[in-house]
């Protein structure tokens, strides 16, 4: 069952309907998207963090508080993602309602051809229990393991966990801010590069079908763009690998200054480093690129006893708007152009150029990109 788009799909049960309490499996850590906006706004969120972690220190126990003690926070509402998507991955629930399927124009969107357009909705009364209504769905919609009936909201309580379709295992849990904070860390380092704070590789392949996915819905352009430093093997052999680090570091720095909050940039491996731009056109997104390259031979390290200059050359492929590209075949087009900026001398930009018949047009099914 679709419901049309833009109304209010906020369900309240006729009657009390209670599942079994939840199981003992274990709790996942994660980070949250904080939207009951279609997609748009919880990809963004996503692709906008930093990593900043706020940590929350508890207070003295005791069986009354303290006179002018401030009132505990609320609890904060979260899916947390077990199996169908990057494990630990938190979904922040709004006050009312989250719809949850495969469709970008859900809260949540799940890649999983087994999850229908429109599966189910989570909703939130005034008391603060919260209502799973299954929205006659292909594969069904589970609590605790039990399949629930179609258009039937159901209670789920903490720590229950939630099936949609046959792949896809969510675990809906109430997080006091120092329990957020803790999972948060925990699901950051999981996703962030150690060295340099940015992104890993396994993140970002993750996320880049789902961001093509945005981009062609706002009718953008998608630029892939790998930067490679040059000459990285001779200097860790003549500096040394703490230079060799400091240098990484700096180009991370250079890459977060350059980017902007709706990006998505990651260390790729080793002295690689992967950038995704939603771009009007592959101009745009050349000039952005070489504004990287130009920022990153003006850096200098200090070494111990030199000052080392840092050089990168940078391959670059666009897949245009209204096109979707397989991601594969993205990621490779701008690996070829990077070497062939090697070859040409290094420090420089290269774009891919191409033919008309390497795009395919974007199909109303999320499998129809190419996600990792």
């Amino acid at each position: 069952m679709d419901l049309p788009l833009g109304e209010d799909c906020t369900v309240w049960p006729s009657k009390s309907v209670r599942l079994g309490e939840a199981g003992s499996e274990e709790d996942y850590l994660g980070y949250d998207s904080d939207s009951r906006i279609p997609s748009r706004g919880a990809v963004r969120r996503i692709m906008d963090a930093r990593g900043k972690t706020q940590i929350c220190f508890s207070t003295v126990a005791g069986s009354e508080p303290a006179v002018g003690a401030q009132a505990a926070a609320p609890l904060l509402l979260y899916l947390i993602i077990v199996r169908g998507g990057i494990p630990g991955t938190m979904l922040r629930l709004g006050q009312k309602s989250s719809s949850l399927g495969r469709s970008a124009e859900n809260t949540f969107q799940f890649h999983d051809s087994t999850v229908s357009r429109r599966h189910a909705v989570l909703s939130i009364d005034p008391p603060g229990a919260a209502w799973l209504m299954d929205l006659g769905s292909t594969n069904g919609t589970f609590v605790n393991g039990r399949r629930i009936a179609a258009q039937t909201p159901v209670q789920v309580g903490d720590g229950s966990r939630i099936q949609l379709g046959s792949s896809t295992l969510l675990k809906y849990l109430k997080l006091d801010p120092c329990e957020e904070g803790f999972q948060r860390e925990l699901y950051e380092r999981s996703v962030r590069d150690n060295l340099t704070g940015l992104y890993n590789r396994g993140y970002f392949l993750s996320q880049i079908g789902p961001l093509a996915e945005l981009n062609s819905m706002c009718e953008l352009g998608l630029a892939l763009i790998l930067v490679d430093i040059d000459h990285f093997k001779r200097i860790n052999d003549t500096h040394g690998h703490t230079v060799g680090d400091l240098i990484l570091r700096e180009v991370a720095d250079v890459l977060r200054e350059s980017t902007r909050g709706e990006d998505l940039v990651a260390r790729y491996g080793g002295e690689e480093f992967i950038l995704a731009l939603p771009s009007c056109s592959q101009e745009q997104a050349t000039e952005r690129a070489e504004r990287i390259r130009s920022r990153l031979s003006s850096r200098l390290v200090e070494a111990s006893q030199a000052r080392v200059g840092v050089t990168a050359s940078l391959g670059l492929s666009f897949a245009p708007a209204g096109r979707v590209r397989d991601v594969a075949a993205l990621i490779t087009a701008a690996d070829e152009a990077l070497y062939e900026a090697k070859r040409s001398g290094r420090n420089r930009v290269i774009a891919s150029a191409p033919t008309q018949q390497e795009f395919s047009r974007k199909t109303e099914s999320a499998d129809a990109f190419v996600l990792f």
